[in-house]
């Protein structure tokens, strides 16, 4: 293949599909323009020669190739130079999200946990809880409108229930004073259900995200309480609530995604959403088993998702989301409300006791005062972004935005390209699949 500079100026990334497709033809190729979400299907000959007419076009010195015209016309259409909109902030004073994580405390022990050396009993007071929604929910620190609170973090949130509670309560006084639209999630296990967190469910209108393996010898043996949760599930659905089910992917169930589905429609008809992410931070012996993993995790992902279709459930991923989405950081930059009080750029860093945890927190709530250190925030966040040359040349790039930063800097160098690797045939399968269906 000829230079492709003059194709990727334009934001136009030549794919060769063998590389992360076995059963391609060796000469097809595909030619993505991210920025419009587009692309065309096409030979080595056919883009060689596009990118030597490019090259001409550039030069001046192009002559009409009615052979390549509608590829030309195509490139540039859907040329580009002009960035995505920020998904960023370069401020705390700037975030639209809260997480709030209202303890450490953890009734589970689930085999594949982030946040296991995070684990105690610590738990965050009205005060602390107050001085940070006071602070968020300000019309003097953001003219945004909608902003979101979300409750989770490495403990089970529902455990501090009052805790929740008043931080729902207060948040809705200071959004009808300040003219805010709130938008509220939370992330459980699915152990805690009664009938007044089923009302606050519904009066404040709360996105409900259950972790749960779904097969039952999976769950019992990954995470525990199998029929506990389902019991949860249960009465969610009869309230007519109806939650997204996540579930972490190993190499216990990457086989059995397509089963999971089934299983769900079988068992929890009213179930609609599941999101089947792959899991991180698992001990794998060599990189070589991790790239395998990735690669079984990839195929069956994409066949539990037709088979999802057939039963009218969307299987879905933060990955496969990310595709729809253009980065030009893969981290926003978060205000993540730690059990101790500590503001952290990431929930999943929210204790001492965790690797990363000086390197990713940048604030603290205490004595019913906000503080935090900008210049860290932007040093932190402006670790994960693709203007590394590594990302120059990636299809990717603008879904990925550099990779998660917890992922980037808790993975060796060669766990990183194995990861490149998943995402850019992760999103190629994506971006195929969107032409099949």
């Amino acid at each position: 293949m000829n230079d492709s500079t003059a194709l990727l100026k334009r934001q136009l990334f030549p794919v060769r599909l063998a590389d992360y497709l076995p059963d391609a033809a060796e000469k097809a190729c595909l030619l993505y323009a991210p920025l419009s979400h587009d692309f065309v299907l096409l030979d080595t000959d056919e883009l060689e020669a596009l990118a030597d007419g490019l090259a001409e076009c550039d030069s001046g010195t192009g002559a009409s190739r009615p052979e390549h015209d509608r590829l030309l016309s195509w490139c540039l259409t859907h040329s580009s130079d002009a960035l995505p909109k920020a998904n960023y902030a370069m401020s705390p004073s700037q975030v639209r999200s809260l997480t709030i994580l209202p303890n450490n405390i953890c009734n589970f022990s689930c085999s594949y946990c982030y946040a296991a050396k995070g684990h105690g009993s610590d738990e965050l007071d009205e005060e602390t809880i107050r001085a940070a929604l006071d602070w968020f929910v300000n019309p003097g620190r953001t003219t945004e409108r909608d902003l979101y609170i979300s409750f989770g973090g490495g403990g089970e949130p529902l455990l501090s229930w009052p805790r929740v509670r008043f931080a729902l309560r207060h948040s809705r006084e200071l959004a009808l004073r300040g003219g805010f639209r709130l938008h509220y999630s939370y992330a459980s296990n699915g152990s805690v259900i009664d009938n007044e967190i089923v009302s606050a469910i519904k009066e404040f209108a709360i996105k409900v995200n259950i972790s749960f393996d779904i097969l039952e010898d999976v769950q019992d043996r990954q995470r525990g309480s199998y029929r506990l949760v389902a019991k949860t599930l249960d009465t969610l659905l009869l309230n007519a609530i109806f939650p997204t089910v996540n579930s972490v992917i190993t190499p216990l169930n990457v086989h059995r995604q397509c089963e999971m589905v089934e299983h769900v429609h079988a068992r929890f008809p009213g179930l609609r959403r599941l999101s089947f992410d792959h899991v991180e931070g698992y001990p794998f012996s060599t990189v070589d088993g991790l790239r395998n993993f990735y690669d079984d995790y990839t195929e069956n992902f994409y066949s539990a998702r037709s088979a999802g279709v057939s039963c009218g459930i969307d299987v879905s991923s933060i990955k496969h989301h990310n595709v729809s989405l253009l980065k030009q950081r893969a981290c926003a930059g978060g205000f993540d409300l730690c059990p101790d009080g500590s503001v952290s750029v990431c929930f999943l860093v929210s204790s001492p006791r965790e690797a990363l945890f000086d390197r990713f927190v940048y604030g603290s709530v205490h004595d019913g005062r906000v503080s935090y250190d900008e210049s860290k925030f932007l040093d932190i966040v402006g670790r994960s972004t693709h203007s590394r040359p590594q990302c120059a040349h990636c299809f990717a790039r603008w879904h990925c935005g550099g990779g998660c930063l917890y992922n980037t800097s808790s993975k060796s160098q060669e766990e990183i390209d194995a990861m490149c690797h998943f995402i850019r045939k992760f999103t190629l399968r994506a971006l195929l699949e969107g032409v099949k269906n």
